[in-house]
């Protein structure tokens, strides 16, 4: 019980920070901070308290494995978003679930590499980083007051969508499991509560930003892979933050010195 309460918490203070920044400061930075390891380290962290770091350690490279379903789910969102219409939150959460789910399944019959797959998967993310620098970004114009009944929508649909993925090790194989636990539990409920009370310009801004962050947690789910076993879930975890602060760090730097940000 004490579990489900720390993970209610923490998950649907996380999505509803995000939904802030994104009406009150803009889309673009609440969709940057989105790509940050944000729900694969709480994933992986509750792995390791109800599964044990072995566990972990298994699913931390299919982890970074999923990125590869994780960036489907993002292109396949944003595409979805040029479709206005009365239906058009629904459309958009079908194709981007459909996305991540192909891909996801093509991976599960394909072993990560240590060294090939984190390659491959930074430099598709930093592709399409650059690509979506490009694009315009949309700032939220009108800002309605949240009622305490938008609260408790946008926290239930949070939580329930953490919930699920959290609980896969029970059912499914730990490589399923690792696949999924990429899977964007932060960046859907806020791009649902963002899309359905805004509009799709908004909901666009915040994915087209999420790949920047995405390469992060190649890096985070690298240093648990190797650091869960030998220093600790708690060292592990922090060394994995400042890893992967180190990299946006360095990548911004290079990203505006090509103006690219």
């Amino acid at each position: 019980m004490e579990i489900f309460v720390l993970k209610a918490i923490t998950v649907i203070a996380l999505v509803l920070s995000l939904t802030v920044i994104a009406e009150k400061v803009s889309p673009k930075l609440s969709g940057l901070l989105s790509g940050l390891p944000l729900g694969s380290s709480i994933t992986l962290i509750f792995f390791a308290i109800e599964y044990g770091v072995n566990y972990v350690k298994e699913t931390a490279l299919y982890n970074i494995h999923g990125l590869f379903a994780a960036l489907a789910f993002s292109i396949g969102y944003y595409i979805s978003t040029f479709y206005t219409g009365k239906f058009e939150v629904i459309l958009s959460l079908v194709i981007s679930f459909i996305s991540y789910l192909i891909i996801a399944f093509i991976l599960s019959f394909i072993p990560p590499h240590i060294i090939f797959t984190p390659l491959i998967i930074f430099t598709l993310l930093i592709i399409s980083a650059i690509y979506f620098s490009k694009k315009e970004d949309h700032k939220i114009i009108k800002i309605s007051k949240v009622s305490i009944y938008d609260l408790v929508i946008r926290s239930i649909l949070t939580l329930v969508i953490f919930l699920i993925i959290s609980n896969l090790p029970k059912y499914v194989p730990s490589n399923i499991a690792g696949i999924f636990s990429s899977f964007p539990t932060i960046l859907l409920p806020l791009l649902l509560i963002i899309h359905f009370n805004h509009s799709n310009l908004q909901a666009r801004t915040i994915i087209k930003n999420t790949p920047f962050g995405l390469t992060s947690i190649i890096v985070y789910s690298y240093v648990v892979y190797f650091a869960y076993p030998t220093i600790g879930v708690v060292e592990g975890t922090i060394l994995g933050f400042c890893s992967s602060a180190l990299l946006i760090f360095i990548q911004t730097k290079i990203f505006r010195f090509f103006k690219l940000i």
